[in-house]
């Protein structure tokens, strides 16, 4: 009991230090401005790279289905010589990246939160709940966008494995599964539009905390 207990007292340490220095308070202008253009950085790439997810996916789906009836045997998520295939990876790939840049804006809008509770006198601690009220809001429409991806990646990857049997078969199921997922991207564009309003509040609320520092 001893020894666990031993091992797991310096694994609690370095989870605080983790924790604490997420969430420690900017303290200084200079590393408020450091941050807050850390932020812009990170949602112009995520601006980009959802349209990039937007466009790729609505190609992708317009292959459907004159791209299986030339391939009528072929899984053309799984064929890597299909443009289908090429285009999933092109999207999954901008999903990524938008993923990975939304975890570091998370963790500069937790230290900004922290900062904006101390109420510092030598920083403008409106214009910074103003932005990190503003980036909540991003990050509570990423968890929908991502439920909404989950769901249409889903049905995308069941439409593709049985396509290949159905396109053979004198009946409508193929159309059905086609139509099923159209209306599923649908609510992911309506997601990502949803998104890139609030990317725009977001990105003007750092610009003003930027005019703030000056």
């Amino acid at each position: 009991m001893m020894k666990h207990r031993r091992y797991l007292l310096p694994l609690l340490l370095v989870g605080l230090f983790i924790l604490t220095s997420c969430q420690k308070t900017i303290n200084t202008k200079t590393e408020l401005k450091d941050n807050t253009e850390a932020v812009i950085t990170e949602l112009k790439l995520q601006k980009k790279q959802l349209t990039i997810i937007e466009n790729t996916y609505n190609q992708l789906q317009q292959q459907m289905p004159e791209a299986q009836k030339k391939n009528p045997d072929t899984n053309l998520l799984e064929d890597q010589d299909s443009k289908v295939y090429s285009l999933n990876q092109k999207a999954q790939a901008a999903t990524d990246q938008v993923a990975d840049s939304q975890k570091k804006i998370e963790k500069i809008n937790a230290r900004l939160k922290n900062t904006a509770t101390k109420k510092l006198t030598n920083l403008p601690n409106s214009s910074i709940l103003q932005l990190t009220q503003a980036l909540h809001i991003v990050q509570l429409d990423h968890e929908s966008f991502n439920k909404f991806m989950t769901a249409y990646k889903k049905d995308q990857t069941a439409l593709y494995k049985h396509a290949p049997e159905l396109l053979t078969e004198e009946n409508n199921e193929l159309d059905e599964l086609i139509s099923q997922n159209t209306q599923y991207l649908g609510a992911v564009n309506q997601q990502l539009e949803i998104l890139q309003v609030n990317i725009n509040s977001s990105l003007t609320n750092a610009k003003k905390l930027l005019t703030a520092l000056k």
